[in-house]
């Protein structure tokens, strides 16, 4: 294949090739790249800002030790440039990323009857805890995909990130970021929104992962984002709950008064290594 926009990507970001022909390890890779060429002959975009977040994607892999193949990195620039430009939302790409991991490849699965959604998922390859069949209100039947854990970021409290107020700024953008370079937003949701107390603390998290919860304040550096991802990509590779790491521990704090799992860390009556920010 000759292609003046493949031909000028440089070394560093040039596509596999065997023999100077195009080479894909899997049929979705050829897929994404086709799609990405033909958005961008369609107009949708120009091949410079593509490049340009293929460039981002693949330096911020190389700087985490992300051992994701190229195409993943093509996949995730893709990804972004359909969303900046409002091509498909971040419900629809997560919603589609569920159906995929879940088994569903095409649309919704539709059902008449409980004995219909009972019998797809007995029949199913893909049948396991994590399918979920769930009646709708008007009476449709949808497979709700379960996730190990989900994310919760406050950033618009009434504390949390308002910097006029002395509070450190929440970085909202490196949330989105790393959670959808590190691909696990078919494991951990991501939430960014209202309160989530105690509103003497400041910025915010509560984390969610295989029955536990954690929660965090005072996050008010991107290395303490990157911490908390790190933590959830460990578990997410471990498929269990982890205590959390030294780095992140002076953070952890407690909220509910209930009975603490066995495995669980609880810091809330130990002295923190700094004062939190008042709310």
């Amino acid at each position: 294949m000759s292609d003046e926009r493949i031909e000028s990507l440089s070394d560093d970001l040039a596509v596999p090739r065997r023999n100077g022909e195009l080479t894909f390890g899997a049929p979705w890779e050829g897929r994404v790249f086709g799609m990405a060429l033909a958005l961008r002959d369609n107009g949708l975009y120009a091949w410079d800002d593509f490049r340009a977040r293929l460039v981002a994607e693949i330096a911020a892999a190389e700087e985490y030790g992300d051992s994701s193949d190229y195409y993943e990195r093509w996949l995730a620039s893709f990804e972004r440039l359909l969303l900046e430009t409002g091509t498909v939302t971040a419900g629809e790409l997560d919603a589609r990323t569920a159906e995929h991991a879940a088994g569903l490849f095409d649309e919704h699965e539709h059902y008449e009857t409980t004995a219909d959604a009972i019998d797809s998922l007995t029949r199913s390859p893909h049948t396991s805890t994590a399918r979920n069949i769930v009646w709708r209100a008007d009476g449709e039947a949808i497979n709700v995909f379960r996730r190990p854990g989900q994310l919760f970021v406050c950033a618009m409290g009434c504390c949390c990130g308002h910097t006029e107020r002395g509070h450190a700024p929440v970085s909202v953008d490196l949330y989105h970021r790393e959670w959808a370079r590190r691909r696990i937003r078919h494991k951990v949701h991501l939430s960014i929104g209202g309160c989530l107390g105690p509103c003497a603390l400041s910025n915010v998290a509560l984390l969610l992962f295989a029955g536990h919860q954690v929660w965090f304040h005072s996050i008010a550096g991107d290395e303490q984002v990157v911490a908390i991802y790190d933590y959830v990509e460990a578990m997410v590779r471990a498929d269990r709950y982890l205590p959390p790491p030294p780095a992140l521990a002076p953070h952890v704090f407690d909220v509910f008064d209930w009975p603490e799992p066995p495995t669980a860390v609880s810091t809330s009556r130990e002295p923190h290594a700094a004062a939190a920010p008042a709310g």
